[in-house]
């Protein structure tokens, strides 16, 4: 029995200081501002009419507070409830601004993710991406992935395949022909969401990944962030991704957050005619991805999540309890 996921909908991020964060997201990388209440900014792209895909929320450190999918159809959030219970992993009813209702569970390595059905619409994206007069900064356009990095990835890929229907795409494998990094998708197109190991037992994300319309409104992101002074939150070049075959660059916010932006993915027609491509990991290098250098600080350098009951950032002391 399979939860019917139907995308990847929004990511909310802990950040120090929200009227900073504002700052970076809002006013230099161009998201949407749909409004700001108490602790909380919500932010959407240019193609996207959802009250938000992005919510910063105030906390005293950064890191992610959880990944929101939206559902099909209202009935499967029931039925999510029956079968996230059956996998022995705790859920409760979530409140979430312009979400009529929703779950929030962990994964089985300890991610946070809400479930959804519903979410207020505040915009038409047909005719909002055509107002290019008010647009600024990179103009993200919409959410497009999230990477997540776990201690059993293959737990874990089998959650997002057997319960959520996710299926994968590309991947990466080690010399024993072991699951390193693996890309999934519902909707389609490369990843919604990739699974990457690492040796700690809590979970981590690596990043959120939103899409451009242009190489060059990457560009424009650096050449605005250099040009206030903050070179340190543009962690790379830009480079070419193999997998995804996405041109692509990676920012850190002020507060260390990491935010991708790319533009070129690829979408699947037919994914019953193209089994997973699996790459050696000697193709991931400091050498190059496709082309120019892969930054292991993607892998590395990753941010802690949040309990879902008690809002602490998880801890490999905290885990052990």
């Amino acid at each position: 029995m399979l939860i019917d996921i139907l995308r990847l909908s929004h990511a909310c991020i802990r950040v120090t200081n929200l009227e900073r964060a504002l700052y970076f997201y809002r006013d230099l990388l161009g998201f949407i501002e749909t409004e700001t209440k108490g602790e909380y900014a919500y932010l959407r792209g240019i193609e996207e009419g959802q009250h938000h895909s992005l919510v910063l929320k105030r906390a005293t450190s950064p890191g992610l507070s959880y990944l929101g999918f939206r559902v099909r159809r209202p009935e499967e959030l029931d039925k999510a409830k029956e079968l996230i219970e059956k996998y022995n992993l705790k859920v409760r009813k979530f409140k979430e601004e312009a979400v009529e209702d929703a779950i929030i569970f962990e994964s089985p390595a300890g991610i946070p993710i809400v479930l959804y059905y519903n979410m207020e619409y505040v915009a038409d994206p047909r005719i909002q991406r055509l107002q290019f007069s008010i647009q600024r900064g990179a103009r993200p356009a919409r959410i497009d992935h999230a990477v997540v990095m776990v201690n059993n990835i293959d737990k874990e890929y089998e959650f997002y395949h057997n319960v959520f229907g996710f299926y994968e795409t590309e991947g990466y494998i080690d010399d024993e022909g072991k699951r390193v990094i693996a890309f999934l998708t519902k909707f389609g197109h490369s990843h919604e969401i990739a699974i990457g190991k690492y040796d700690k037992t809590v979970p981590a994300l690596s990043h959120i990944n939103y899409y451009v319309q242009n190489v060059d409104d990457i560009i424009r992101a650096a050449d605005i962030l250099g040009s206030k002074g903050l070179k340190r939150c543009v962690e790379t070049g830009v480079f070419k991704h193999r997998a995804a075959s996405t041109i692509t660059a990676y920012f850190r916010d002020l507060d260390g957050n990491r935010i991708e932006l790319s533009s070129q993915d690829y979408f699947i027609l037919d994914p019953d005619k193209l089994p997973p491509l699996e790459y050696p990991m000697s193709l991931l290098s400091a050498e190059g991805d496709f082309w120019g250098p892969f930054p292991f600080s993607v892998l590395n350098d990753v941010m802690p999540v949040e309990d879902i009951f008690t809002g602490e950032i998880k801890t490999e002391i905290h885990q052990r309890r």
